[in-house]
């Protein structure tokens, strides 16, 4: 009888450790007890400029729709900041336009607005040469190596990995897949696609068996640029002229190519502009031009910059190149299916390419002890740390259809085809510079190049302290 009630206990208690798993998903993570006393009482602020999420507020972000993923993140955290007696929150503590001047000021004035700085590359880079940046790579309060819990971002790291003395230190870091979707991408129209006489699935196919490269890329393009009347000119087109900046992007990055590129032996930057990769993705783009399955900007000073977001919004052009973030943003509302695929490859790239960047994450160089800063990495590794394996299901909400998620955005968070972004580490550099002038040059590809490079180098060599 005593035996029976032991298995019937245990049994029960196996019941029950199944249930509090099964409800909660993510088990706290176990801090040592170093980061666990430094984290009583201690009050974590990630600032940024684009939205706030605090467990105490219902809902807790401004980007609540009530998802099972989000349940589970939000019931994780509040365990979380329960267990080792801390708050932590994301916070909005500026505008776009304010976040650099208010990093800097409030650090300097040793009064930080935020415990961690949400930053694009060329604002963190800037307080790093200011000398207001903690080391965070000496830190050993997480492995930023490893995969698990979470994978850091190695670009982050590398591109921001500096010498200090004798030693190198990393001043910014990002979970691996930060959550700033700015990877170069082809949005396109299914209906579109289907009247042009193609499966609307197709850049999918391609995509998935290897072939989706830029001649793949130009008969499509072609297809989809109808004159039904024959007047000469087109009812719909393959895609807009604009943003050139955008389409430079994507096609630069597509062949392997930089606008600027670090030297791994001196760290320096150096101008990537005149090698045959980056040649030959202007020459691309200039074919494409010349082929005429672009719609041109409509004519005036009237027309706004962003004339070409209703184009394709509205389903008059087949294909837009642009940053995977509009697919959580102008993109929801579209009345049109649509699907999403990686840049295609250049003649010179073997795999698709994941033009990246990152919206970094910074600690201030004064204001906490050693200890501190560990507990605070660790906090923000758990924080960050989602609630559990499977990460499509956070990624299905956002796109129309799951080959996005399952091809398209599994791509985008393989870390092996990543390529950084360096030009953004160079201030006053605009690839504008190039990406506009191409509508009005007759000349060679390098000839257009040339037109930028002294101005280029003379901004990349203050960049480089010389």
């Amino acid at each position: 009888m005593k035996r029976k009630n032991i298995v019937l206990t245990c049994f029960v208690i196996m019941l029950i450790l199944f249930s509090v798993t099964s409800a909660f998903g993510q088990q706290v993570p176990r801090a040592s007890g170093a980061v666990a006393n430094s984290l009583k009482g201690m009050n974590i602020v990630v600032g940024n400029w684009w939205h706030s999420y605090d467990t105490k507020v219902t809902p807790p972000t401004n980007q609540w729709v009530g998802s099972e993923y989000q349940e589970k993140q939000l019931d994780y955290r509040k365990r979380l900041l329960q267990q080792y007696n801390f708050t932590m929150m994301d916070k909005n503590i500026a505008s776009w336009n304010e976040m650099p001047q208010i990093a800097a000021t409030s650090i300097m004035a040793g009064k930080p607005a935020a415990t961690i700085f949400v930053l694009q590359p060329d604002w963190a880079l800037a307080l790093y040469r200011q000398n207001l940046l903690y080391p965070v790579g000496k830190s050993k309060a997480v492995n930023w190596t490893s995969t698990t819990p979470i994978e850091w971002n190695r670009s982050v790291t590398s591109a921001f990995t500096f010498k200090n003395g004798r030693t190198q230190d990393a001043y910014a870091f990002a979970e691996g897949y930060g959550g700033s979707y700015h990877a170069a991408v082809v949005f396109f129209n299914k209906r579109l696609f289907r009247e042009a006489g193609l499966p609307e699935e197709y850049l999918y196919d391609l995509q998935k068996s290897g072939q989706w490269t830029w001649d793949k890329f130009l008969e499509v393009a072609k297809k989809l640029t109808i004159d039904k009347n024959n007047d000469g000119i087109p009812e719909t087109y393959a895609m807009p002229a604009d943003l050139s900046t955008e389409i430079l992007d994507a096609l630069v990055s597509s062949n392997g190519a930089m606008y600027v590129n670090k030297d791994p032996k001196t760290g320096l930057l150096y101008n990537a502009t005149n090698r045959p990769e980056f040649i030959e993705a202007l020459s691309f783009y200039m074919k494409l031009r010349d082929e005429k399955v672009m719609k041109p900007k409509p004519p005036g000073d009237k027309t706004p910059w962003n004339w070409h977001i209703p184009e394709f919004n509205d389903g008059k052009v087949a294909m837009r190149i642009d940053q995977q973030y509009l697919a959580t943003n102008d993109l929801r509302s579209m009345k049109d299916d649509w699907g999403m695929v990686l840049p295609p490859k250049g003649p010179r790239s073997k795999n698709y390419v994941v033009f990246n960047d990152e919206n970094v994450r910074v600690i201030p160089a004064k204001g906490y002890t050693d200890a501190q800063v560990d507990a605070i990495i660790w906090a923000y590794q758990a924080w960050v740390t989602p609630p559990e394996d499977n990460w499509k299901l956070a990624e299905y909400p956002n796109y129309r259809d799951k080959r996005a998620v399952e091809e398209t955005v599994a791509l985008i968070r393989d870390q092996k085809l990543w390529q950084w972004k360096y030009h953004l580490h160079v201030p006053g550099l605009n690839r504008g510079g190039i990406a506009w002038e191409i509508w009005y040059h007759d000349g060679e590809p390098a000839q257009l190049v040339q037109t930028v490079s002294n101005n280029w180098n003379a901004l990349i060599a203050d960049a480089n302290g010389l």
